[in-house]
């Protein structure tokens, strides 16, 4: 009976404890909770920017052809190496010319004939369907020289690089297509490239494409060089859309004086729009919810009461934001937001 007495005022003396530590924890709490957290605010501001669309490209040459001869043939000389810069107009490679001079042989005989028919036509000697005939001849054997003139040598059309010689000296060019090491079909002799200036290949969304213009000044950021910026503009956008992405290629031109920049290289593209205006707060009063990529901000109350506002980020101007969500002359608080939640009491020390 004593036992079961001693067990009882244990009890008893344990609850009392407990309830005791437990109203000091809430009295503690209470004390903390009225105890608004001392912090520093930002009144938000309209300020001027210009937003940028930002897309991911690709350089590619501005001019590339790929040159070959409109009949078979040996090439006999190529006069320029792999890498060469070739000036408008400079024969590349020579072709073998036994055709052309055979041609050449006919046209000197063919010429003779046309000449003697002609002087009897002047004498009303000969009649007029047999001096036709002889001048088709003579026609047609000076086309077929000509011609043949363009095959036994290639020109470049423009100034270029010779990125490519598909047919080394001595060998038989036809015309099989080969394969070049960006998967592209060729079957020219060699290849030239003009890079400067260079262009920039990028993909616009169809939401996007009515705020793409010709002319448009854009910044370029090649992860080759990602110290530099490089400036080009607008200078072509497709008429058409594709049909599977729902986009349209746009192409932007970049100087290239000092060829830093090579085709095949990776580019972030920012695109200019017009100058508009948009509401501004400091980048570090940005509250990010641990575990997601969602944004914050707490926007003080008259009452000096904070609300939580989930925001997105806009475009950036020094230490500061856009941000879409939010109104000018709204205080947004800066230090001390970690210490927050949604209707906490502040102090504003600043």
């Amino acid at each position: 009976m004593q036992l079961k007495n001693r067990i009882t005022c244990i009890t008893c003396l344990f609850a009392l404890f407990l309830g005791g530590c437990s109203t000091k924890a809430i009295e503690e709490n209470n004390k903390t909770a009225n105890n608004p957290t001392k912090v520093t605010v930002y009144l938000a501001e309209e300020m001027e920017y210009t937003p940028m669309l930002n897309f991911t490209g690709t350089a590619k040459a501005n001019r590339e052809a790929n040159l070959g001869a409109s009949i078979p043939g040996r090439v006999e000389k190529i006069h320029f190496a792999k890498g060469s810069y070739v000036p408008k107009g400079e024969v590349i490679a020579e072709m073998s010319d036994e055709l052309l001079i055979q041609a050449q042989i006919e046209l000197e005989a063919i010429r003779k004939d046309y000449e003697r028919m002609k002087r009897l036509k002047d004498k009303e000697s000969v009649s007029i369907m047999d001096f036709d005939h002889i001048k088709a001849k003579f026609d047609a054997s000076q086309t077929k020289v000509d011609m043949l003139k363009k095959n036994t040598s290639i020109t470049a059309p423009f100034a270029g690089i010779l990125t490519g010689i598909n047919v080394e000296e001595g060998e038989n060019y036809t015309f099989i297509p080969s394969i070049s090491s960006d998967l592209k079909v060729q079957g020219g002799i060699v290849t030239i490239c003009q890079l400067n200036p260079l262009k920039v290949v990028i993909e616009v969304n169809e939401k996007e494409i009515s705020s793409i213009k010709y002319g448009q000044q854009a910044e370029m950021v090649f992860d080759a060089y990602p110290e530099d910026t490089f400036k080009g503009k607008v200078n072509y956008i497709s008429p058409v859309l594709s049909s599977t992405s729902r986009t349209a290629t746009v192409e932007l031109t970049i100087p290239n004086r000092e060829m830093m920049l090579k085709p095949g290289m990776y580019c972030r593209v920012s695109i200019s729009m017009k100058p508009t205006t948009g509401v501004f707060a400091p980048i570090n009063a940005l509250y990010r919810q641990q575990g997601t990529g969602e944004d914050f901000l707490f926007l003080v109350e008259p009452s000096n009461k904070v609300t939580r506002v989930k925001v997105t980020r806009g475009e950036a101007i020094d230490n500061l934001v856009r941000i879409p969500e939010l109104a000018a002359n709204k205080r947004v608080v800066v230090d001390g937001k970690n210490k927050l939640d949604q209707g906490s009491s502040i102090e504003i020390v600043n």
